[in-house]
């Protein structure tokens, strides 16, 4: 079947514009950046940012981590049970009812630590490949979002 003039102007604008398909397709590019650079470290890019927004509010709850995050509750106590069973962060119930507090551990901080070095090598290749431009306008735009949702 063959699509309207309407439909193909629609596909046509979707497939050239559309900002979801370009910044995942980024996402994917830049993640694997990351993740070869981390491979040897035993960490994902993923798993290193639950640690680092940890590490940044301190302790905090899996709610307001979920929601800093955008992360489903049921794929972030996935990813949390992952990084406990490595030694990296530790949950606590925080005394009020069934919230439970986050927190990384001694181990965590040295994974960061060890990491970063090579985080910074993956840092400055993904800046290469996206333009410094583009690089900026990205951590620009993300800190409007994350920073704010990072006070403690």
């Amino acid at each position: 079947m063959e699509p309207s003039a309407a439909s193909q102007k629609m596909v046509n604008s979707i497939a050239t514009n559309c900002l979801s398909v370009r910044l995942r397709l980024m996402n994917r590019m830049v993640g694997a950046i990351y993740d070869e650079a981390l491979r040897p470290h035993g960490i994902k890019a993923s798993q290193l940012n639950i640690l680092v927004t940890v590490s940044a509010f301190g302790r905090a709850t899996s709610r307001q981590l979920c929601q800093v995050l955008r992360m489903d509750p049921s794929t972030f106590s996935r990813a949390v049970t992952r990084l406990q069973i490595k030694s990296w962060l530790q949950v606590n119930p925080s005394g009020e009812g069934k919230i439970l507090k986050v927190e990384v551990t001694p181990e965590g901080f040295k994974k960061i630590e060890d990491v970063f070095p090579d985080w910074q090598r993956a840092q400055a290749r993904a800046a290469e490949a996206l333009g410094d431009t583009t690089a900026e306008t990205i951590i620009a735009a993300g800190n409007k979002y994350l920073l704010g949702g990072m006070t403690r």
